[in-house]
């Protein structure tokens, strides 16, 4: 199992292509969201052959071992480019669903020597409201484990066109999960900063759900709108929810293959 060490804890990670990115490719690396893994973006893959996908688990999350260590935005935005250094990428396009979608918005204002372009999908907005709603969410899962979560997402967080199969595997995403890790990446969330996006001038493609709830259209229109890149786009999928990548591989894969060949 591939990891390495950065922030003195362990990230496993998957690499397509270890020796560098095929020429004229660009090397994408990949940040899940709350309750998810590296897997989670394993369905759009084969849309992008032509580039070096680095893949990892969020410290806490799936096979990267929660430690007690403190979590934050900001903490794991420095374990990325602590993933790029072991890996000497000097730039990446930065790619991040959900939880996944603050750290590269962050990465894209605070790094933006090491991010050559910004994907963002479905990407958490801080607010009062998401703020509580992962307090709450934290305290649940420290005293009854993983279960609710993985009986009322799947169906709760999806939209209309989520296969049965896609809602097994976000079940599994979810029961795979370390609650005491889970429970610290939801307090992470609850304390996100407030993101600079005019900070973002790197190309930037936003991808929303039309059916998404956790994170709704009018947050996506709040970031797109102020992110200050001079080559950025929107696109919502319509009948999809929150899982993306697992809900619509074939047209997420689509639409950042394309982005990527723009760059």
């Amino acid at each position: 199992m591939p990891t390495v060490t950065v922030n003195n804890h362990e990230i496993y990670y998957a690499d397509t292509h270890p020796a560098g990115a095929p020429a004229p490719g660009s090397t994408l690396v990949f940040i899940h969201g709350l309750g998810s893994s590296q897997n989670y973006y394993f369905p759009i893959l084969p849309h992008l052959e032509q580039h070096r996908c680095i893949t990892l688990d969020t410290y806490g999350a799936a096979r990267s071992p929660y430690t007690g260590q403190p979590v934050s935005i900001a903490s794991i935005a420095a374990d990325v480019v602590g993933v790029l250094d072991a890996l000497h990428v000097a730039q990446a396009v930065v790619v991040g669903h959900s939880m996944g979608g603050l750290v590269v918005t962050l990465l894209g204002a605070q790094y933006a020597h090491r991010v050559t372009a910004v994907v963002a999908i479905g990407p958490t907005h801080p607010s009062d409201q998401l703020a509580s709603v992962m307090t709450q969410r934290s305290a649940t899962v420290a005293n009854a484990g993983m279960e609710p979560m993985a009986n009322t997402i799947p169906s709760g967080a999806t939209g209309p066109r989520c296969s049965p199969l896609a809602q097994a595997l976000i079940r599994e995403l979810i029961l795979g999960q370390n609650p005491q890790g889970y429970a610290a990446l939801c307090r992470a969330i609850a304390t996100a900063p407030a993101i600079d996006y005019a900070a973002i001038s790197a190309p930037f493609l936003l991808i929303a759900g039309a059916e998404d709830k956790s994170a709704a259209l009018e947050g996506c229109q709040h970031i797109f709108d102020r992110v200050s890149s001079g080559h950025k786009k929107m696109e919502v999928l319509p009948q999809i929810g929150h899982w993306h990548c697992v809900e619509a591989p074939e047209e997420v894969g689509g639409l950042i293959r394309e982005f990527a060949a723009a760059l």
